[in-house]
């Protein structure tokens, strides 16, 4: 089932909801913290299959897998620094 945009950019494809992943603002909103952490297990399991076919997959496997780690790896920089500013501005 494909998912639309409201709004501005409406008709157009929402690939968050095509593929399961969920909006940022939805990972960060309220206070549990489940979504956030459920998140960075995914993302940390397939960095680590990413490593594995740097590691053993072909040259051309391994470049693209390369790349593909390093964006995996900058998403997860993304949602530690957006966590942290999140609860800085929480609420004591």
């Amino acid at each position: 089932m494909t998912t639309l945009r409201e709004g501005a950019d409406a008709g157009t494809v929402d690939l968050a909801g095509l593929f399961n992943y969920p909006s940022l603002g939805r990972l960060l909103e309220g206070g549990d913290p489940r979504a956030l952490e459920e998140m960075r297990g995914r993302l940390t399991r397939t960095n680590q299959e990413l490593e594995r076919v740097v590691r053993q997959g072909t040259r051309e496997d391994a470049d693209r897998a390369a790349l593909a780690a390093r964006a995996v790896t900058l998403t997860l920089a993304l949602l530690d620094t957006l966590d942290g500013m999140r609860r800085e501005g929480a609420p004591r």
